[in-house]
């Protein structure tokens, strides 16, 4: 099975000449230190028409601001997704900080997304698998 993948790590932007070629939605810089405000588990009506209906949406509200590379995000919007670690919720009633995500291209045209997550007693990492996307930017 081929995997790509996409590491944004905490410590640094990654030169332009050692990009890889991300997805247009993607945040290439990181969003280190960004706080996730909310986020929200949706369950949607599909419509069947449409080439892939989305039946549930996990939507996370983020105050990007004061992130160190990308401040544009507002909220970030995943369809069909799969919560890969059931034990941590980012539905919490308090705010967590963004440090790092690892993004990666399945082989059935899925995308996971692995965040690493400070607002734990220790960091922990948030894994979700998902269909589509929606990133909203200011």
């Amino acid at each position: 099975m081929s995997k790509k993948n996409y590491y944004i790590p905490a410590s640094a932007p990654v030169p332009e000449e050692k990009k890889p070629s991300f997805p247009d939605w993607y945040w290439p810089s990181g969003l280190h230190d960004a706080v996730i405000l909310s986020a929200s588990e949706l369950q949607l009506q599909p419509n069947y028409n449409d080439r892939y209906p989305r039946f549930n949406c996990l939507e996370i509200l983020l105050d990007s601001s004061d992130a160190m590379y990308t401040r544009d995000i507002q909220a970030i919007r995943l369809y069909n997704y799969k919560i890969r670690t059931p034990d941590v919720s980012i539905c919490q009633p308090h705010e967590l900080d963004w440090i790092g995500d690892r993004l990666t291209t399945l082989d059935n045209g899925r995308y996971q997304l692995d965040i690493e997550i400070r607002g734990y007693k220790h960091n922990v990492h948030f894994i979700v698998e998902f269909q589509q996307i929606e990133v909203e930017r200011t």
